[in-house]
């Protein structure tokens, strides 16, 4: 976020937006060349720290001013990497492998994660602006078309437990071994809707193979399910007459009930009434 500012370092660097992205490339800037720094990166006395070291060093207020010019694009193209930590680890893992294989290392720190990181890293990379935006431009696109793939979790996000069970039946149905399992591992257990998409993100499965596996965990759902449904209940076979199911399926007809639900409705209401069994038994005795 960028706010007006008129601290020292603003005035230094003739630059009164404080913004915390350029913090943060300008300590690596002054990091990469040899320059100390006490404290960490983020640390709540960054700032300070800058404008001391620029102000004593002659001419460094100029190189970051003009390196800033050359490196840095505007907010407005970083806008879009709002959708929170899964959207950033799935644009770092598209990322790094292609900053890496041009020879530059992202920033290794321990005080920059996430969101902060994944800019800083673009920020840094020694590209010109027009790659950039280019880059940004390729990352949002693939991103979005990405995320067409997520109609196939649509049925996990109503319910955190569906994603649980998926998670649980991950090492039996997906096999993982090697590095692929010590990735993944990171992005285990699974107990939310993004918990299970992000782990999909870095599975390397094709559509047809997530499909599989995601049938399945909706089978155990549904079986899981069904076997809740039937506590303190059992199942018994007897025989009717034609006359008896005839009457069952009618009533069953008239009120819209199942043949079992008829049943239990009309125990129920002998058991608590005893209006017509104790009759219809004494005229069964006289008839014998």
């Amino acid at each position: 976020m960028t706010i007006n500012f008129n601290d020292p370092l603003a005035r230094i660097l003739d630059d009164t937006s404080h913004n915390r992205r350029y913090d943060i490339w300008r300590w690596f800037q002054l990091t990469a060349n040899k320059i100390p720094l006490p404290g960490e990166i983020n640390h709540p006395g960054m700032r300070s720290t800058l404008k001391h070291v620029i102000s004593i060093t002659p001419g460094l207020s100029e190189i970051i001013k003009h390196r800033q010019a050359e490196q840095l694009l505007p907010e407005n193209y970083f806008e879009w990497i709002n959708e929170g930590n899964r959207q950033v680890e799935w644009l770092n893992s598209k990322l790094i492998p292609r900053i890496t294989q041009s020879g530059f290392m992202p920033p290794m720190t321990g005080g920059l994660f996430g969101k902060d990181l994944l800019i800083a890293s673009i920020d840094l990379w020694s590209i010109n602006l027009k790659q950039k935006v280019s880059l940004l431009s390729e990352l949002e696109i693939s991103w979005n078309e990405h995320k067409k793939g997520d109609k196939q979790f649509k049925w996990f996000s109503d319910e955190e437990q569906k994603c649980i069970l998926a998670g649980e039946l991950i090492n039996k149905y997906i096999p993982l071994d090697g590095l692929l399992s010590i990735k993944l591992s990171t992005y285990l257990p699974i107990e939310n809707h993004e918990n299970l998409l992000t782990f999909f993100d870095h599975a390397n499965l094709d559509h047809n193979q997530i499909a599989l596996f995601l049938e399945k965990v909706k089978a155990r759902w549904r079986t899981q399910k069904y076997r809740k449904n039937l506590t303190g209940k059992g199942q018994y076979n007897f025989i009717l007459s034609d006359k008896a199911i005839a009457r069952l399926d009618r009533l069953s007809d008239t009120y819209e009930l199942s043949r079992a639900k008829i049943l239990d409705i009309l125990l129920k209401m002998e058991s608590e009434q005893n209006r017509y069994l104790p009759e219809r038994i004494k005229l069964l005795k006289d008839e014998s």
